[in-house]
Parts: C-alpha cells; structure tokens; sequence
C-alpha cells in the first residue's frame, strides 16, 4: 500500500514540532529547505541567526549505512552518517555556527548524493534546542521500521528469523544432507563446528508456510516461481497437467437366446439410430419415431447434410453424436469448398465385433494424398472468402489455431470437428468414432448359457491392427528409429511362437559368469534360474509382451563382460525408456546370444524397472440389460465372464495407454532435460509439494527423482534409488501445544 503524506515525512520532526508553535514563540523559529544543486553545491545566500546546518533524507533506507561528507567552506570537512532502516525526512545534524550573526557561506557534497540528500537551516537558539529535544523521536522511529522489517523475511537476522520459524513449525537446521557414493545412501549429518543453516537458506525455506495457499494450479505454479530464484538462466519446476484419455469398448453378449442380442439391436436401430441414407425405409423408421414434428424435421436435415459430404449405404446407422461430430467434419469440408464425398465402409454391423456393434464408429476409405494436401491446402489458405456458415467458420479458425501438419489420415480435421479417435484398420481404412476408443477392441462370445465361464480379451491395437499393443510397438519403433540414428546395429524382433520357444533354451548361469556384471552396469536385472522366469513369462498376454534379439556383436561383448557393450547396452535401455517402454528383462540363450524382453506392464524379476508404472492397462465391467447378471473379473487384458441369468450383457472395457501425458486426479513436475538439483533443492522441492497437496490428486515426481537431482555435486544428474528417493528431512513439524519440557534441573530432582 502506496501511503501518501500531505503534510510532509513524518520523520521531519523538527519541521512538525516547529510549525506547532503558537503565541508569542510563533514564527519565532525558522527553517528554510536548502536542496543541492546538480553539482553537489550547497548555496546559502543570506545572512543566517545562530544557523544550525542539518542534512535530510530524501528516501528511506533499508539495510544500507548512508555515509555523506559535506565540505563547509573554507574548506573544513564534515562527516555524518543516516543508519539502516531510516526514513524519508530524517535528519542529522551537520555544524552549528559559534557566532550569532553568520554571513553567506556554501558546502558541497559528492553529485552522486544530491537525489538522495538535501539540507535545511534552522535559525534562532530555540530552534537548535527544539531540535535537540526532538531527535531522540527520529532515532526511535529508524528503530521502530527496524523492529518491523525484521518481522518480515525479506529482512528478518538471527533470532527474528528463528522466531518467525517457530510461528509456523520450521526449525533452523543444524545438519545436512550427504551423499556416500559408495553405498549410494543419502542421509543427514551434524554440521561441522556446530554451524546452523545460513540465514538466507533459512528464510527461503520459510516463504512457503508464511503466506496463505490453497492447493490449485496458479497457487502451485506461483509457489515454485518464488522458492526456485536460485535455479541458473531463470529455469523453474513447471506442472503438467494434461491427461491421458481413457478408451472405451463395449460387447454384447446375449445369455440364453440369441434372440435377447438381436432385439436389443432392433430396437436399437429402430429407435436410436440415425440412418443417413436416402429411401422410404430410412424415411418411414425415423418418422415413424414418437418425437416432435420439429426434431423429427432436424433429424432429416440432419440426414441430408451427411449425404452431401459422405457416402452412405442404405442399410447404415450410425449414433446420433457420431452423425453430429460427422456432419461438423463435412460442413467444414463444404465450407472450404472441397465437396468430394467421404466413402463409409462400414457402420454399425451386429456381426463386425465391438468397434460397430452400437454404431458408435465408422470406417472410411482412407484419403487419398491428392485429398489430404486439398483439404490442408484450402484450410491454410489466407486468401479464401469466408463462407455463411458460421459454424463452420469457428471450427476452420479454432482448427488452424492448433495446428494442420502433414498428415495422410487428417487427424487434425476429424479431431477438430469432435471426432476423438481416428484409427488406421489397415492401408486402406480408416475408423473414426466420437468417442476415445483408439485402437480397442474386445474379442468374446456373442452367446452364451448361464452359469458358463466365458473368455474375453482387450487388445489396444496399433495402427493397422496388428495384434500389438500400440504404446509397446510405438515405443519399439521409435526406439529403433534412435538406435539406427546413433550408427547401432539392429536388432531382431522375434514372433511370439519363436520367443517362446527361445525362451526355453536359456541355460542357468552362475553370478560369476561376466555377463551378469556387464548386465548389471546397465541397469538391467540378471537370470540366474531362468526355469521360473520363463514359467511366468508365459503366463502373461502375448500382446503386451515383445521380444528382440541384439546384434551378435553386442551380445558377445556382453557375455565377456566388456564395459563398451554394458555402455551400449545402457543407452539402448534408456532409448526404451524415453519411448515410454516400462520394462525390460535380459535373457541369454544357449548360443550366447542376449535376448530382451520387453513389455508394458511388469515381467518377472524385473518389475517396472524402466517407468514408475505400467504403461497401459485395462479395467472390466458389466452392464446388464433386459434382467441378466453375472460376474466378472474386474481387470487384466484377458478377462472371465460367469453369466448367472438370461437376458443380455453388455461387457464394458476401459483401457488406458499413457503417452506422456497425466493420468486423471494427478500432476507432474517437470525440470527441463539439462536441469538439475542439489539435494537441497530437491528437499525443498518435495516439501513445498507437500504444502500444497490436493487431497485425492496424485504428485508425480518420477522424472525430477529420476533424471534432475545431482548427488555428488559435479552437475550431472543420478537416479536416485527408489528407498532414497523418500529420503529428505521435513521441514514443518507438528508443535506439541502444552507440552512442558523439564529443565535439566527439573530433570536431576527427579
């Protein structure tokens, strides 16, 4: 808050005392202001009574010592001196002539002064003594903004901090955090000397729990802003939070007659669907529906847009948010004046699986590249004249904000208009649904009887479906991509049939084969017994599991325990790593040659030792229709389904596939790739995410944990181990009110 004085500094008490005077000591004293010129010259023109010459501040100080020299002519010298915390107005005085009647007289001051100090004159013996009586008050207000800076701690020392610590529950430490390479342990030590933790580091510390906060976004953002102003070239920990969406796939399956699938699917078509095809049958099943005469009208205006910019057969149906986002996509299309129909394949087929048996997607023919550089073309167009449509027109604009790259399939287009999954079903197919279904898909029983346990299974398929799930083939493909850039020879990707049967040829190994410390140095875990090992890897879903075979180069050197290889091998995991592979296991067969088996959940003896969780899953539900229950197992990629009555079930599954980005209900803090911290830092980083912990929302620190903390101090980072990554002091401890600690006295007489 900006205060503004009106009648003068406050600290300017002889001023304030003087123009209190009344009666007859009115006007009796005199004090005339005497500002310096630009050179430093001090000029007084007139004959001064008993002058006292008095330097003024013309700013406040704060932890500064301001030392002034006035050069009084002829040539005697001065020093005088305003402390820290100072204010604006105060004064010091500078010399007192001897005599009653003083002629003009000049002093001088360095130039560099002159915007911050000016000079006064009081005349008159009462004036001096007024001044002296008066001065003590200007000393106890520079010690009073003193005594209140350091309740702050921008400027709080010592004991003020100390106490402002106490206050909120943060001691000032007396140890510090070591690192023993050795062990690889970090723990806490005694300070040497008895020192205790600098002030500014103290201070620091203590921001975070002198304020008040509430735990959203801006708060947190803002929070690590001001905690992190001594990270180099003005780098700060920054949140993410952005999630990764989850898919969605629905199965029917009819419990007892077939008839209970095919008449919800009737009804379904009958009463749901929009079918956008032209023809008396299309026509008499929508007006036939028991709606108002006006929606009925919108759902044939509807009809007629989507046949303008798609290809419908007679007997597609299509659910009515998939026939809005599609009409979106075709008004665009229009509004560029690309009018060229979509051909769809496919729309909903009681017989094509779960991707179309609710109609909740299509398959279109793939665009032609003449197609796709038209669309791109006329949407980048700066000169195209706008259409009428207005709808259009706002999606065109919103689309070109976020971006048309080079891409065969459109995505941009379709995602734009709503859209939210565009999948590639091979070369020539294209799936859109306006649900995030991505590539999933349920293969299970269309019937069955009760009381019979059936088998389902979730596949996130890749595009072109190959039966891989997307984020491990992505990962893989991108990791070869690197891999062949760094000059590496490639490996060889095995089908599952063959993996398996290499598997079984894995020999036991003793620990003192060399292959087991080559192995270890780069991060990797080591079969002994490999019989175990293979029995679980068996047990888990071939989709989700790849293997590859490395160069025989690279393996040899492995298998003799040289240090190049363990270094090549080393860069070849944290490839896998970046690509969002979240495990990997090394096998060596019995012709010497290294195996790698890698998978997006955990593998036996591995776990998840290259992410801090898998990277895809699955959750199962059902959903009885027309009176059937049952049962099922809630997750996994391969599921059991028990039906206990008939009727039918809809078996919902959802799957998630992390890409980078965060899961619902949590956050992550990121540094950027060169960024690193000092275990300090790090400390500091942990405790003020704890200050400003959500409830129910998950912190992930992975990344900073795993990529951005220097341990031994030479500025390059070191994972840290999942037991010390946990470990760092806390700063705010609980404070036992009404606790009396004994004295030491108290203690000796019992």
């Amino acid at each position: 808050m900006v205060r503004v004085l009106f009648d003068g500094p406050e600290a300017a008490v002889e001023r304030n005392l003087f123009e209190q005077l009344e009666g007859p000591y009115a006007g009796t004293v005199r004090r005339t202001a005497v500002p310096a010129a630009s050179d430093g010259t001090v000029t007084v023109d007139w004959t001064t009574r008993h002058p006292l010459l008095v330097a003024v501040l013309r700013e406040d100080l704060a932890e500064e010592t301001l030392g002034v020299t006035v050069t009084l002519d002829p040539g005697t010298e001065v020093e005088v001196e305003f402390a820290p915390w100072s204010e604006a107005g105060a004064s010091v005085p500078v010399y007192a002539f001897p005599f009653r009647d003083a002629p003009p007289f000049t002093a001088s001051i360095d130039a560099d002064l002159v915007d911050r100090v000016e000079f006064a004159v009081i005349e008159g013996n009462l004036g001096r003594l007024l001044y002296l009586a008066a001065h003590e008050k200007v000393r106890l207000r520079r010690a009073l903004r003193e005594v209140h800076a350091y309740r702050t701690l921008a400027h709080a020392r010592r004991d003020a901090l100390d106490r402002a610590g106490a206050d909120v529950g943060v001691a000032r430490f007396d140890d510090e955090m070591v690192y023993e390479a050795g062990s690889g342990n970090v723990y806490a030590r005694r300070r040497a000397g008895g020192a205790v933790e600098s002030d500014a580091d103290y201070a620091r510390r203590l921001r975070m729990y002198r304020r008040f906060l509430l735990p959203t976004p801006g708060a947190i953002t803002d929070l690590l802003e001001h905690l992190f102003d001594d990270l180099p070239d003005g780098v700060r920990p920054t949140v993410q939070e952005a999630d990764d969406r989850f898919a969605v796939a629905v199965h029917l399956t009819a419990v007892g007659a077939v008839s209970h699938r095919d008449n919800f699917l009737a009804s379904l078509r009958r009463d749901r669907l929009i079918l956008p095809a032209a023809g008396a049958a299309n026509d008499s099943v929508h007006h036939g529906r028991r709606l108002p005469q006006r929606r009925i009208q919108a759902i044939d205006d509807l009809r007629g847009r989507l046949r303008q910019s798609f290809s419908f057969a007679a007997g597609h149906g299509i659910a009515p948010p998939l026939a809005q986002a599609l009409d979106r996509a075709g008004r665009v299309c229009r509004a560029l004046g690309f009018l060229t129909a979509w051909n769809v394949q496919r729309a909903q087929d009681a017989s094509a699986g779960s991707r179309y048996q609710l109609g909740l997607g299509i398959d279109l023919a793939m665009p032609t590249t003449a197609q796709a550089t038209d669309v791109r073309s006329r949407i980048l167009d700066d000169n195209r004249t706008p259409s009428n449509d207005a709808t259009a027109e706002a999606l065109i604009a919103a689309i070109r904000t976020r971006g048309t790259p080079v891409d065969p399939e459109l995505t941009w287009l379709w995602r734009g208009c709503g859209l939210q999954t565009t999948h590639r079903v091979n070369s020539g197919t294209l799936y859109l649904s306006h649900l995030p279904t991505g590539g999933l898909v349920i293969s299970g029983p269309a019937n069955a009887n009760p009381g019979t346990q059936q088998q389902l299974q979730a596949n996130f398929h890749a595009p072109g479906d190959p039966g891989t799930n997307a984020i491990l083939l992505a990962g893989l493909t991108a990791a070869a991509s690197d891999w062949a850039d760094e000059g590496e020879p490639p490996w060889t990707s095995l089908s599952d049939p063959v993996a398996r049967t290499r598997w079984d040829t894995v020999p036991v190994r003793p620990t003192s084969q060399p292959i087991h410390q080559a192995l270890g140095a780069a991060g990797l875990p080591s079969v002994v017994d490999p019989a175990p090992v293979v029995a679980s890897l068996k047990r888990l879903p071939d989709e989700l599991v790849e293997t590859i075979e490395l160069d025989a180069g690279l393996s040899a050197g492995l298998v003799a325990g040289q240090p190049a290889a363990a270094e090549q091998l080393g860069k070849l995991v944290g490839m896998l790593r970046a690509h969002r592979v979240a495990a990997a296991l090394p096998l060596v067969d019995g012709g010497n040659r290294v195996l790698l088996v890698v998978s997006v959940i955990g593998l036996p003896l591995a776990g998840l030792n290259l992410a801090d969780r898998r990277a895809t899953g699955f959750r199962w539900y059902l959903v009885p229709l027309g009176g059937a229950a049952g049962e099922i197992k809630a997750v996994g990629s391969r599921t059991t389904l028990v039906p206990r009555s008939q009727g039918l079930l809809a078996v919902v599954a959802l799957s998630y596939v992390r890409t980078g980005l965060t899961d619902p209900y949590e956050f992550r803090v990121e540094l950027p790739d060169e960024a690193v911290l000092t275990l300090d830092q790090y400390e500091r980083l942990m405790n003020a995410l704890t200050r400003v912990y959500p409830i129910g929302v998950e912190v992930n620190t992975y990344g900073i944990r795993r990529n951005h903390v220097d341990l031994d101090g030479d500025g390059t980072a070191e994972p840290l181990r999942p037991a010390v990554s946990r470990t760092y002091r806390t700063y705010q401890r609980r404070q036992r009110h009404g606790v009396h600690d004994p004295s030491p006295e108290e203690q000796s007489n019992g």
